[in-house]
C-alpha cells in the first residue's frame, strides 16, 4: 500500500469519527436539558457529552496534518521535512492544549488552556482562510488550476471559526447548570438551558453541513 493511500484513509476515516462523534455530544447535550429527568441523570448526560466530546477534538486537530500530508503526497504543495514536521509539532502542540483544557473543563487552569486554544483555534481559521482566498487569486501558495484545494482549505478554516462561535454559546450552560444545583429547577433556570441549547443547534448543524461539504469538496473537486 502506498503512503499516500494511508494518508487517504485516515483523511476518510477522520472524517466519520468528527461527524459521527460529535452527533453522539450534541444529542446527550440537548437531552441534558430534559427538565422531566432527575438533575443527576442530566448532568450525568452533559459530562458524557463532553467526554465524548474528546473523540472529534481530536480528529478536528488531525484535520491539518493529515491534509497537508495527503497534499504533499499529490505534489500540490512542497513543505519539505522541516514544514512537515513543523505541522505535526503544530497540531499535536494545538491538540495537547485543546485536550487539557477539554479534561479540566470545570477547573480555572481549564479555563486558561480553553482561552489559548481558542486563539490558537481562530489563527488557524483566518489563516487558512486568507491562504485559500490569495491561492484562489494567483496570489497564494496552491495551485490556481486545482482550485478545488483552495476551497477546502478555506472551509476547513471556516469551520474553525464556526467551532469557536459554538463553544461561546454554549459555554454559559454549565453555569446555568451551576445555578440548577443550588437552586434547583425553576422556569427562568429551565429557560436559560432551553435557549442557550436552541442558539447553539444551529451553529452545530450549520457546523456539520460544512465539514460535510469540505468532504465533498475533496471527493468531487466539483469546484
Amino acid at each position: 500500500m502506498a503512503e499516500y493511500d494511508v494518508w487517504k484513509f485516515l483523511h476518510i476515516m477522520m472524517f466519520v469519527f468528527w461527524i459521527g462523534t460529535d452527533l453522539a455530544v450534541y444529542l446527550s447535550a440537548k437531552k441534558s436539558t430534559d427538565a422531566s429527568l432527575a438533575f443527576e441523570t442530566r448532568v450525568l448526560l452533559l459530562h458524557m457529552a463532553l467526554r465524548i466530546e474528546l473523540l472529534p477534538r481530536t480528529v478536528w486537530k488531525a484535520a491539518l496534518p493529515l491534509g497537508v500530508m495527503l497534499m504533499e503526497g499529490m505534489g500540490l504543495i512542497n513543505f519539505g521535512l522541516v514544514g512537515l514536521t513543523l505541522t505535526w509539532v503544530f497540531s499535536i502542540a494545538w491538540w495537547g492544549i485543546s485536550m487539557y483544557g477539554a479534561w479540566h473543563y470545570d477547573k480555572p487552569i481549564g479555563h486558561k488552556f480553553a482561552s489559548v486554544n481558542n486563539l490558537l483555534t481562530g489563527l488557524v481559521g483566518v489563516s487558512l482562510i486568507v491562504i485559500a482566498g490569495l491561492s484562489l487569486t494567483g496570489n497564494g501558495p496552491l495551485p490556481v488550476d486545482e482550485s478545488w484545494i483552495s476551497w477546502k482549505i478555506g472551509f476547513y478554516g471556516l469551520v474553525n471559526l464556526m467551532v469557536i462561535a459554538m463553544i461561546k454559546i454554549f459555554d454559559p450552560l454549565g453555569i446555568a447548570f451551576g445555578r440548577l444545583a443550588v437552586e434547583g429547577s425553576t422556569p427562568e433556570i429551565e429557560g436559560i438551558i432551553t435557549d442557550i441549547m436552541g442558539k447553539s443547534t444551529w451553529i452545530i448543524w450549520a457546523t456539520y453541513s460544512t465539514i460535510a461539504l469540505v468532504a465533498f469538496i475533496a471527493t468531487t473537486r466539483i469546484i
